[in-house]
């Protein structure tokens, strides 16, 4: 939760700089940090209501974060300053996240959601500007599974991770990538294998308890079961659901939004 709250408070500094295509060139490369001034601030309330997590929650949290010197409070709200983002943990965070970006792209051509070939012509170093883009992406996409659900953000972090255990195994595998490929086609549970809540809380970083905890809420309230030797599993009956069809439609759109804007930045496409 302390790192969604970071993500959102950075995501919302810079969102205009991210929108604004000569502004996020000019601070597109890794060296490029923006300075205070450009970064704009928000309130606990908006990170609150972006998360849909209580507002003390989310004080709690921005209070670890100013703790640890991460974050400013000033007139204008909450800020990362510059000083932050040209550390050198952060430097190679953003130059982590690059190669994260580059094989997310390759899996899309892989999969045929994306056309191999050249992208548009690279700026010399638009790291910077990949992870601004990234980062609002995974929020947008935590948003559509926390609609669906009627969940705060974490919960949906959780049920993804066990989703992605569910199904990681044939994901990749071109027949079963061809049978159950479309929104339709809804794989039976027969072919989905069961996670344990220690293997989702190492996936995520998470602390087990609080991976257990939010496990139990997601299964008491019907969108998670629990098998006869404890793994957590979302059933075949739970994906059809209109709501979470309509959330798989509405990630794909976003999704496919994240990779035209990777295109647009350069980012290759050829296979990594």
């Amino acid at each position: 939760m302390t790192a969604l709250t970071f993500l959102t408070i950075s995501r919302a500094n810079v969102r205009e700089l991210t929108d604004d295509g000569v502004g996020a060139q000019d601070f597109a490369a890794l060296e490029a940090v923006p300075p205070d001034e450009l970064r704009r601030g928000v309130s606990v309330y908006a990170v609150a209501r972006d998360l849909g997590i209580p507002y003390e929650t989310v004080r709690r949290h921005v209070r670890k974060l100013r703790d640890k010197e991460v974050v400013d409070a000033g007139a204008e709200g909450l800020t990362i300053p510059r000083r932050v983002y040209a550390s050198p943990n952060q430097i190679e965070a953003v130059a982590q996240n690059w190669e994260l970006v580059r094989a997310f792209v390759a899996d899309a051509v892989r999969f045929g959601l994306v056309a191999p070939g050249p992208g548009a012509p690279p700026h010399a170093d638009v790291r910077r500007q990949a992870v601004r883009l990234s980062i609002a992406y995974f929020l947008d996409s935590l948003s559509v599974i926390g609609r669906a659900l009627e969940q705060d953000a974490l919960s949906a972090m959780v049920f993804l991770a066990i989703g992605r255990g569910n199904v990681g195994h044939f994901v990749h595998d071109p027949v079963t990538r061809a049978a159950y490929g479309s929104v339709a086609a809804i794989p039976p549970d027969d072919i989905r294998r069961p996670v344990s809540a220690y293997a989702v809380s190492r996936g995520l970083n998470l602390p087990y308890e609080t991976t257990r905890r939010y496990g139990l809420k997601l299964t008491e309230q019907g969108w998670v079961e629990r098998t006869s030797n404890g793994g957590l599993l979302i059933p075949a009956s739970v994906v059809a659901r209109p709501s979470m069809i309509q959330g798989v439609v509405d990630l794909a759109d976003t999704t496919q939004a994240f990779l035209a804007e990777m295109l647009a930045l350069g980012v290759p496409v050829e296979p990594v």
